[in-house]
């Protein structure tokens, strides 16, 4: 029996704002070929989508609609596993929504921009929102498949992705039609249009008890002691073999705060010692270490990265402070300051790559305390321009104190300071409390990522998606505990297409 068919027989309805109000529905005996009945003729180019895709009203069958009435027997009166390619073209050609998206991949050359990704699933979400029904995984896997059938440029991924129920890493599903059915599902709760209820599960991880020599427990108190004065190659020599003892204790510890990581290690807090980082880096992930020989290779990755990345999502960016970024990035690069250029370009991150986030702390009192932070404050947590050090730790200041409300800690980012953006004195990373820093602004962005593979440290929710777009398309790092978003899917295929 084909998945999109009842125990009695297939019920055809391309259009379910008509069938509300009509005294028959359309049947067919057999389900519809998707792939041969409603694809675009392979010479055919985008501009022939309003000609050969234009839904067809033709019945095959009629039947009472008394069985509209009884509905599906698991799915009641909502029926979009019976949606078919027409059902998506009926929304596409019949409202203005709809119509803006035909034009916008006509534009586009058969891909839609975020704006119409985004257009075009809220228009299906509120197609779906006229029944009162619980959302399911294969009701949008079936819109998913739909989608990419009337769009082949796009990703069926940034609309839909499965949940994981296996394993340490389980996550809900995700995709633009989820997050978009969640926010209007949010909306109808809070007016008691519909019921919720929440399942809560908690994963534990358990520690591994392992045993080390003595020799390396002794070069670790070398290292803590002599080891401060010691010449650095001397002590990078001894650091290495002390690898994967501070491997243990990062993964394993019961307390989890950098603080005492680098009172146990204090070599970490010399001016240099993020070469210690980056060694650790090269032993725990060789394969995404050798992908550049030296810096020089990691600079031109950076540049046909940041390139690429602008040339598809310039476009996207609405922020008044992010459109005046983009301007005095042109100015950077018509006078040829490429040092300037590649700060601006670092601060814009966020705004190319956004991410969408709600903290929650739960008060003593029982209740939830949230923030969904600005697109402002999800830069600020990736990169943040100062005009002097006086300046940082008053934000620093400012930043624990609103963290702190929510649960939440200063991870590692990456600090501009100088007069203004054209003449940037130093860039730092801040890791624990250390201050790092650099010449180089595309060193700090360097180490800084590398530190949060080394020390095992999360993004920060406010720019989680910057940081994994960074992490798989420049570093080449894929963990099984990514945790993908539709813009993170989007950027990450049109980057590599």
């Amino acid at each position: 029996m084909s998945l999109f068919q009842t125990d009695d027989e297939f019920i055809y309805q391309p259009f379910v704002d008509a069938l509300e109000t009509a005294s028959l529905q359309i049947v067919q005996s057999n389900p519809p070929v998707y792939e041969s009945e409603h694809k675009l003729p392979q010479n055919s180019s985008l501009t022939d989508i309003s000609f050969y895709n234009k839904p067809n009203h033709s019945p095959t069958t009629v039947k009472r609609v008394e069985v509209l009435q009884q509905g599906h027997r698991k799915y009641g009166k909502y029926k979009p596993m019976q949606w078919t390619i027409e059902t998506i073209l009926e929304r596409l050609h019949t409202t203005n929504d709809g119509r803006y998206v035909l034009a916008d991949a006509k534009k586009n050359n058969g891909f839609l921009s975020d704006e119409a990704q985004n257009i075009l699933t809220q228009l299906l979400i509120n197609h779906l929102f006229q029944d009162q029904s619980k959302g399911n995984d294969l009701f949008f896997r079936k819109i998913s498949d739909l989608i990419v059938q009337v769009f082949p440029e796009e990703h069926k991924s940034v609309y839909f992705i499965p949940a994981r129920s296996e394993g340490p890493t389980q996550t809900h599903a995700k995709g633009k039609l989820i997050e978009r059915w969640k926010n209007v599902a949010r909306r109808l709760r809070t007016v008691g249009a519909i019921s919720s209820s929440s399942v809560v599960k908690n994963l534990q991880l358990t520690a591994t008890d392992i045993s080390f020599s003595e020799d390396t427990l002794a070069i670790k108190r070398w290292l803590a002691n002599e080891g401060l004065t010691e010449n650095f190659d001397v002590v990078l020599s001894k650091w290495q073999l002390t690898y994967e003892l501070r491997k243990h204790e990062i993964l394993n510890s019961s307390n989890k705060y950098l603080a005492d990581l680098f009172e146990s290690w204090p070599a970490l807090q010399c001016p240099i010692g993020y070469e210690l980082i980056v060694e650790d880096y090269r032993i725990g992930y060789p394969e995404s270490h050798d992908l550049f020989k030296d810096f020089n290779c990691f600079l031109n990755s950076w540049e046909v990265f940041s390139t690429k990345l602008l040339k598809i999502r310039r476009s996207s960016i609405k922020d008044k402070y992010a459109i005046n970024l983009l301007s005095n990035l042109d100015s950077a690069e018509l006078n040829g300051n490429l040092k300037t250029a590649n700060v601006i370009k670092l601060l814009l991150i966020p705004y190319l790559i956004p991410t969408k986030t709600l903290m929650k702390n739960i008060l003593p009192n029982g209740k939830n305390k949230c923030w969904k932070p600005s697109l402002l404050e999800s830069s600020s947590a990736f990169a943040y321009f100062c005009n002097n050090l006086t300046g940082l730790q008053e934000d620093i200041d400012k930043r624990q104190s609103k963290y702190s409300q929510y649960g939440a800690t200063i991870q590692p980012y990456i600090i501009f300071v100088g007069k203004d953006l054209s003449s940037i004195d130093s860039s730092y990373i801040r890791v624990n409390k250390k201050l790092w820093c650099f010449d180089c602004p595309l060193k700090a962005l360097e180490i800084c990522f590398k530190s949060y593979f080394v020390f095992n440290c999360a993004y920060p929710a406010e720019c989680y998606d910057s940081w994994l777009v960074i992490q798989q398309y420049l570093f080449k790092l894929f963990t099984k505990y990514d945790k993908s978003t539709s813009i993170t899917t989007s950027v990450t295929s049109n980057l590599n297409s």
